[in-house]
């Protein structure tokens, strides 16, 4: 085998490999928010860069449901991170503000709903496919309700029971849900703070983003072909 073939080889395994790392999105919010997005040993994005040993939420979190399933009898360990985070802004250019601008001061309202209408059936499949590619694994909600007295905390707790299941429920149907690692939810009658620890991670490997966004610029591109066809068809109509 000559060398080339060699050069060739290792190349296409260097894409392989490369396609088949997958980007991990870390979430953590215990009172402050810790987000890290990691495509194989490379830390694409940190919040907040630098980490300070303070007293968190998470750590209340966990002594608050230690003393709860302590008096009920039950005993349930609450794992807490204590990080800090540093206010971050994203920022766009004043160019591709004053484009979108332009572009929707020159659709009319029809032309706005036509163009909603093509969107929704064009991008809806192709972005479901891709959606549901997205796995949300070692998810972790710890919520200890409390209430300015034990009507309203009881109140509390039942509210954030329903939320929880209602987007536990929207999460599984856009994305593909594994099974919960920790799911606690109790209520403090004699606290009026509601304390709170979410962890989660969503992966998604680099080949099926590159994928699906294949298919998402091929429905952009029909969708295009698709709406100047039924402008160019309605101006005679128009002028008729």
């Amino acid at each position: 085998m000559s060398v080339g073939w060699l050069i060739a080889a290792a190349i296409v395994l260097f894409i392989v490999l490369l396609l088949s790392g997958r980007v991990v999105v870390f979430f953590d919010h215990n009172g402050t928010l810790a987000l890290k997005i990691k495509y194989l040993c490379f830390n694409i994005v940190k919040h907040p860069k630098k980490k300070k040993k303070t007293k968190s939420s998470g750590r209340k979190v966990k002594k608050k449901a230690a003393e709860i399933s302590e008096e009920s009898g039950s005993e349930k360990s609450v794992k807490s991170a204590e990080k800090s985070s540093n206010k971050k802004t994203d920022k766009r250019s004043s160019r591709e503000k004053s484009k979108k601008k332009l572009d929707l001061k020159s659709l009319t309202l029809d032309d706005k709903i036509e163009l909603l209408k093509l969107a929704l059936s064009g991008f809806g499949k192709p972005l479901k496919k891709l959606l549901k590619r997205v796995e949300l694994s070692h998810t972790s909600i710890r919520i200890v309700c409390g209430g300015s007295d034990a009507a309203a905390a009881a109140i509390k707790f039942g509210a954030v029971n329903i939320a929880v299941g209602n987007v536990l429920g929207l999460l599984d149907s856009f994305f593909t849900l594994k099974e919960l690692d920790d799911m606690y939810i109790t209520v403090d009658f004699q606290s009026e703070e509601t304390l709170y620890d979410v962890y989660f991670e969503a992966r998604l490997s680099l080949f099926a983003a590159v994928v699906g966004g294949f298919g998402l610029l091929r429905a952009f591109l029909r969708l295009n072909k698709t709406y100047n066809e039924k402008r160019a068809n309605a101006k005679p109509s128009k002028a008729a």
